[in-house]
């Protein structure tokens, strides 16, 4: 007998999420790491590594990150390694599928990811699968929290920062925009800032990350952030209060802006109602105080009221699955 399964995937330049209609769910760091050399072939017994275990064995490995922007590069190595990590996610939650089973499956992209960006996905992804959809991550999100209203999705992620404005159908390209200031973006201006307060402390872009996810803020005012980082391998403790406020305006000031855009280019009779319904979804919605950024920032506009997902990690991927197991099989084929 054959069986039908279902997977929603986010395709994210720094993590890549699948949820499955077996009821798993899965998120892990987008990259591989190839062995270097016979020595770390012995030692991990495999000729690569993925996620989170690569990244913690870096010094050992070549390390591919082959997604750039929320797609992948147009390279072999790059296709082959999305291969990989697809490969990874569907085994590991799909366990009981068997060959000759159907696989359906759809994968978010940025909003306005390219013709060839979306053939480079398909090319990559579809020999895993039976069928693929490729959609965009914004809708797909707005698909999962069941909102075909009027609102405004904000999906910021780490390669790409991704809004679409819904009207009760598919949206169109007019009402879809793509920033490539996002988490990535924010972790260099991060590491900027405090190496030009700071020349002398020790920073890696992963000591950045760490950084921003757990003292990262926007709001106006925040107790004092002192973080113990190293000079020349001696540590101390170093107040970042200032230059991380600073460095996290850099990425809510052009999200503001994008959000006007899609807001002051709508019908009028319903632009109350979309600066009123701005959701903040992917990992950058963790920012803190983003909301009340965002809100602030609509306050030429007459105000509005913006609110972060409860579960920005897997938001994007059951949106995508949901779209899978709505889909009529005609609409399968249509697309």
């Amino acid at each position: 007998m054959t069986n039908t399964f279902y997977a929603g995937i986010d395709l994210g330049t720094s993590r890549t999420t699948i949820t499955t209609s077996s009821g798993r769910r899965m998120t892990t760091l987008s990259c591989v790491g190839y062995c270097k050399d016979f020595i770390a072939r012995k030692r991990f017994g495999r000729d690569y590594l993925l996620g989170e275990e690569a990244l913690e064995h870096r010094l050992a490995l070549e390390m591919i990150w082959p997604l750039e922007h929320g797609v992948i590069r147009d390279d072999e190595k790059s296709r082959e390694a999305t291969r990989l990590i697809i490969s990874h996610l569907i085994d590991r939650t799909l366990p009981e599928r068997e060959s000759g089973d159907q696989l359906l499956t759809a994968v978010g992209v940025p909003a306005q990811a390219s013709l060839n960006s979306k053939k480079t996905i398909l090319a990559a992804i579809e020999p895993l699968v039976g069928k693929l959809l490729v959609v965009s991550e914004p809708f797909a999100v707005a698909y999962g929290l069941d909102r075909f209203d009027e609102c405004l999705i904000v999906d910021i992620g780490a390669g790409t920062t991704d809004l679409c404005r819904m009207h009760g159908s598919y949206a169109e390209e007019t009402d879809q925009l793509t920033l490539t200031k996002a988490g990535n973006y924010l972790d260099q201006a991060i590491m900027e800032a405090i190496q030009e307060k700071y020349p002398e402390v020790q920073l890696t872009p992963q000591i950045a990350k760490r950084i921003k996810e757990k003292y990262g803020y926007v709001y106006d005012t925040s107790d004092p952030v002192k973080v113990t980082l190293s000079s020349k391998g001696v540590q101390g403790e170093y107040d970042l209060t200032d230059v991380l406020h600073a460095a996290c305006l850099k990425l809510a000031e052009p999200i503001s802006e994008a959000i006007g855009e899609l807001i002051g280019t709508f019908d009028p009779d319903f632009q109350e109602r979309l600066r009123n319904n701005v959701i903040l979804a992917g990992g950058g919605s963790r920012l803190r105080g983003i909301d009340r950024a965002i809100e602030k920032s609509l306050t030429p506009y007459g105000g509005g009221r913006a609110t972060c997902v409860d579960d920005a990690e897997f938001c994007g991927a059951m949106g995508t699955l949901k779209m899978c197991e709505d889909m009529p099989l005609e609409e399968w084929e249509r697309l």
